[in-house]
C-alpha cells in the first residue's frame, strides 16, 4: 500500500467530520493497525464545560469509539457520590454512558459498530453531538458533586427543579391543558 496516496476508510470519515465542524485538528494514523484517532479540546462557555473529545476508529473492526473527558477530575472523597450521580444520569439519558474512574477522571463514552455500512462524517457527528450535549447538560451537576460538598441526591433535586421551572417558563399553560383548540 502506498501510504502517501491511499487513505484508511476512517481517515476519510474523520476528515469529513473535521471539515463539517470547520476544525483544523490533526489526526493520528496508524497504518499498520489501521487505526485513526482524533484528540481535541472542547468547551462550552454557556454550560461552563471544558473537556477533551477523543474519537478512535478502526478499519479492521469497523468500531468507532467516542470519548468525552471532563477536564476537572472528581475529588477522591466524592467518588461514591459521583457514582450515584452517574447512575441517576443514566436513568435520564440512554445514549452512551458516563463513568468515573478511581483516579477521579469523568468521561462519557459510546461505541458504534459500522460493520456492513458506509459511515460518513455526518455519522460521526451524530455520535459526537449527543455526547457533547449531555456533557453540557449535566456539567453543572457533575461539577457540583465532584468538587463541592453537595450530594448526588441534592444536585439532582436542584437540577430537576431548574428544569421544571425552565419548562414552565417556556410553555406556560394551565395544568398542561391547551388554552385554545
Amino acid at each position: 500500500m502506498n501510504k502517501s496516496i491511499d487513505k484508511l476508510k476512517y481517515q476519510v470519515v474523520l476528515e469529513e467530520f473535521l471539515a463539517g465542524r470547520e476544525w483544523e485538528d490533526e489526526l493520528s494514523i496508524d497504518f499498520e493497525e489501521k487505526k485513526v484517532s482524533l484528540d481535541t479540546g472542547i468547551s462550552s462557555g454557556e454550560a461552563g464545560f471544558k473537556g477533551h473529545l477523543i474519537i478512535e476508529a478502526n478499519d479492521q473492526t469497523d468500531l468507532v469509539d467516542v470519548f468525552i473527558y471532563y477536564d476537572q477530575p472528581c475529588k477522591a472523597a466524592k467518588l461514591e457520590q459521583m457514582s450515584l450521580l452517574m447512575n441517576e444520569i443514566h436513568c435520564r439519558w440512554n445514549f452512551g454512558r458516563f463513568m468515573v474512574f478511581p483516579d477521579g477522571n469523568v468521561r462519557w463514552c459510546h461505541r458504534v459498530d459500522f460493520e456492513g455500512s458506509q459511515p460518513t462524517g455526518l455519522s460521526i457527528e451524530r455520535i459526537v453531538q449527543p455526547g457533547w450535549g449531555v456533557a453540557e447538560k449535566f456539567a453543572g451537576v457533575i461539577a457540583a458533586v465532584a468538587l463541592t460538598k453537595q450530594t448526588a441526591a441534592d444536585a439532582i433535586r436542584e437540577y430537576d427543579e431548574e428544569q421544571e421551572a425552565k419548562e414552565q417558563k417556556e410553555s406556560p399553560s394551565e395544568g398542561g391543558v391547551p388554552t385554545e383548540l
